[in-house]
């Protein structure tokens, strides 16, 4: 009985340590699956963020704005053609290089097109930066993995809000930047593009919110195409709660806030 004891005993050290090796094994192959996926070369990265003089991008931009007025709610459908052209360079006051980028709109092909804004644009080895409205995004960082997160807004408040239709509403709430896809072939509007980076900058909602946030940037081009759902709803918080609380789609349960899909349409 006890030698027995002993070759069983034996046979359980041996399988223990077979597993065990299988174990280490797995965790070496894993660990070389990772260092595989890093793309540490930054300049093909930059690539997503390319800024130079004369460089203008077309963009259509689709949207819904939703108001909550004494008459009820309303949703406006609009359409805007955008037109984005670096005109020049300049120097911050701590005498980092900025381009300056020239926005111009216009609502039919037909009519000329009419500068609206002035925004600048930034990169390093390090990062890409866009100041829009004042406001101050941190829209890529270098190098990135497909599993990269950063705090693209960390100069702006979570809890500043912002004007749509003279209702104030807070847009930054529980943004976290993420690469969802890099490197991949992807059909945005007419186009084929052989490389793109996709970007979830936020994507979070409750019964009350919903916040979405995703850009999508080709290689050599740029921006390509950006959406964003920035709603507010006291629809489920009706006594009783409907039915249809969490089915009914946003864009019809929401009382306050905007759609909006940009997307190229010339470069």
């Amino acid at each position: 009985m006890q030698k027995g004891c002993l070759v069983k005993d034996k046979t359980i050290l041996i399988m223990k340590k077979a597993i065990l090796y299988t174990l280490l094994l797995l965790l070496v192959s894993c660990g070389k699956r990772t260092i595989e996926e890093i793309n540490t070369d930054v300049s093909e990265q930059q690539k997503y963020f390319p800024l130079a003089i004369g460089q203008s991008i077309d963009y259509q931009v689709d949207s819904i704005t939703i108001v909550t007025l004494a008459t009820g709610v309303t949703r406006d459908s609009s359409t805007t053609f955008i037109r984005e052209t670096i005109t020049d360079t300049l120097r911050d006051t701590e005498g980092h290089l900025q381009w300056k980028v020239e926005r111009f709109e216009r609502t039919a092909d037909s009519l000329p097109w009419k500068i609206e804004r002035i925004w600048t644009a930034e990169i390093t080895d390090q990062k890409a930066v866009r100041t829009e409205e004042n406001l101050r995004f941190l829209r890529l960082v270098f190098p990135m993995t497909k599993r990269s997160e950063w705090n693209g807004n960390l100069w702006i408040d979570p809890n500043r809000t912002i004007k749509v239709a003279d209702q104030s509403i807070r847009p930054f709430t529980n943004w976290n930047y993420e690469v969802d896809s890099i490197d991949i072939p992807r059909q945005v509007g007419a186009f084929s593009f052989d490389s793109v980076l996709v970007v979830t900058e936020v994507d979070d909602e409750n019964v009350i919110e919903k916040r979405l946030s995703r850009t999508i940037y080709a290689k050599n081009i740029g921006l390509v195409y950006k959406e964003q759902w920035i709603l507010d709803s006291q629809y489920c918080n009706s006594n009783p709660v409907p039915t249809d609380c969490e089915t009914k789609p946003w864009v019809e349960k929401a009382e306050k806030g905007y759609v909006i899909r940009q997307t190229v349409l010339r470069y």
